[in-house]
C-alpha cells in the first residue's frame, strides 16, 4: 500500500484532499572572484610589464531561481504553506511526491 499522507515534519495532509499546489522561488546571486590565465604569450608580457602578475581577476556573479517554499490547496478550501525558513525538507523531494500521487489520479 502506497502513502496515505503527505508529511512535512509533524503536518499531515491527506493525499486525497490535496487539489493543487504552487511553488515558489527565491532570486539567487552567486557571486564570486577567478583568476584567469591568459595564454602563454600575454602571460610573457605580463611578466615583463608587471613582475608577480599571473593572471587577470574578473568577478562572475550568476543569477538563477531556488525553490522557496510549497503552497498546497486541498479540495476543503484550505491553504497549507510550507517555507523553508519555518521547516526542514527537501522541495524537489516533495514538488516529486506530489507529482506522483497527483499523477496517478
Amino acid at each position: 500500500m502506497g502513502k496515505d499522507f503527505f508529511e512535512i515534519e509533524i503536518k499531515k495532509i491527506k493525499l486525497t484532499d490535496i487539489k493543487s499546489y504552487e511553488i515558489t522561488s527565491e532570486e539567487v546571486n552567486n557571486q564570486r572572484i577567478e583568476e584567469v590565465k591568459p595564454n602563454v604569450l600575454v602571460r610573457i608580457i605580463l611578466f615583463f610589464a608587471s613582475p608577480g602578475t599571473t593572471g587577470v581577476k574578473r568577478e562572475i556573479v550568476k543569477s538563477g531561481k531556488r525553490p522557496y517554499d510549497v503552497l498546497i490547496k486541498t479540495i476543503q478550501g484550505d491553504e497549507y504553506r510550507f517555507s523553508k525558513n519555518e521547516y526542514v525538507f527537501d522541495v524537489q523531494e516533495k514538488v516529486r511526491e506530489l507529482n506522483e500521487y497527483l499523477n496517478s489520479k
